[in-house]
């Protein structure tokens, strides 16, 4: 028995096929998730803007969400389009609620489903 134990060094063939399956597929879908998540960012950083901006509160509710709509294309965001942006305007406070999700395809015929939702609510100064 000591002398088999003594001859096993190292992974089998079987062994490293599996591990490098493993490493690809983590790979892969570290490279599909990554971006979707640095989009996301972007879209928070783009709400988190609007409370800077001087009297965001007096403009209409269809020039803010104009305001993120272009701010979200200059920036390189695709995915959200404009109904999954909805800003409600009150007298001095408004509120942004961006709801959107992201589907992309894995590998095959597995896709990945994401679901984001960012809400701001903005008063007046």
């Amino acid at each position: 028995m000591n002398g088999l134990l003594a001859k096993q060094k190292g992974m089998t063939l079987t062994g490293w096929m599996t591990v490098v399956a493993l490493v690809i597929f983590f790979a892969l879908l570290g490279m599909r998730i990554i971006p979707i998540y640095l989009e996301n960012l972007t879209v928070k950083d783009v709400v988190e803007a609007l409370e800077e901006e001087p009297l965001i509160t007096k403009r209409s509710a269809q020039e803010v969400k104009s305001m993120i709509m272009k701010r979200l294309d200059i920036n390189g965001v695709y995915d959200l389009k404009s109904e999954h942006v909805t800003v409600k305007k009150s007298p001095g406070v408004m509120k942004i609620d961006i709801t959107y999700t992201v589907q992309k395809k894995l590998v095959g015929n597995m896709e990945l489903l994401i679901s984001f939702s960012e809400q701001k609510e903005l008063i007046s100064n």
